[in-house]
């Protein structure tokens, strides 16, 4: 699964052209920079390509939710 190409449309990409998804994919900090959480969403992007729904990341417009903070203190 590793070795699949995903591309997957921003939100401003997809407004760009005067689309709107179905679905907001919330990645979050832990699935862009935990390599055990990215295995997780890349598995939930291959799911929603997969069954066609219409879907898109923030990209850089997506903040921190302060997850790996948190995680920190256990």
């Amino acid at each position: 699964m590793s070795n699949t190409i995903l591309k997957v449309s921003t939100m401003s990409e997809m407004a760009s052209r005067g689309e709107t998804p179905e679905i907001l994919f919330w990645v979050g900090c832990a699935g862009s920079f935990d390599s055990r959480a990215q295995k997780i969403t890349r598995a939930i992007a291959l799911i929603l390509q997969h069954t066609g729904i219409s879907f898109a990341v923030l990209g850089t417009e997506e903040s921190c939710t302060g997850d790996p903070a948190k995680k920190s203190w256990q």
